[in-house]
C-alpha cells in the first residue's frame, strides 16, 4: 500500500463510527466572527487610488456586513470574519452571485481594500455613524457593481 492511500484511508475513518455508518464531524461551538470593537460601525472611502466615488459600508458586531453603495444606494448584507487581523466579507449580488473581498486594517485607525481588478488601493476611515440612517434608496435596475467595492 502507497504511503498516500495510508493517509487518505487515515482521513477517511475519521468521518466514520465505530458501526461504519458515516458521522458528520461535529462543531461543538458556533464560528465566532471575531469582530473586534473598533471594527464596529461604518466605514467611507477617504482616498482611492481608482477614480470612483466613495461608497460607504458597515460591520455590525456579530459579523454582518452592509454593503450602503454610493450615496445610500443600496444595502446588502452578507457576513464578515477576522482571519489574521484581516476582515474577509462575503455576500451574494442580488441578481449576480457571491462576491468577497478582504479588509486590512492599516494599524492606524484605517481599513484598506486592494481591488482584485485594477490592483489599486482603497482606503476607508470610520464615521461617527450611519451615513444612511433612513435606508437605502431604491434603484431599480441598477446593478449593485455599479455602486462601488
Amino acid at each position: 500500500m502507497k504511503w498516500w492511500s495510508m493517509c487518505l484511508a487515515g482521513v477517511m475513518l475519521i468521518g466514520f463510527q465505530v458501526s461504519g455508518h458515516a458521522a458528520p464531524l461535529a462543531r461543538t461551538t458556533a464560528p465566532s466572527a471575531g469582530i473586534e470593537p473598533w471594527m464596529v460601525g461604518y466605514w467611507k472611502v477617504s482616498k482611492n487610488e481608482d477614480p470612483l466615488p466613495p461608497d460607504t459600508f458597515g460591520i455590525e458586531a456579530d459579523g454582518t456586513y452592509i454593503m450602503q453603495g454610493i450615496n445610500c444606494r443600496v444595502d446588502i448584507r452578507g457576513k464578515a470574519h477576522v482571519f489574521d487581523g484581516e476582515i474577509f466579507t462575503r455576500l451574494i449580488l442580488p441578481g449576480k452571485g457571491p462576491i468577497g473581498f478582504i479588509l486590512k486594517p492599516d494599524g492606524q485607525g484605517s481599513l484598506t481594500f486592494t481591488s482584485t481588478r485594477t490592483q489599486r488601493n482603497a482606503t476607508y476611515s470610520k464615521l461617527p455613524g450611519n451615513p444612511c440612517p433612513n435606508g437605502a434608496v431604491s434603484r431599480p435596475g441598477v446593478a449593485p457593481s455599479e455602486e462601488g467595492h
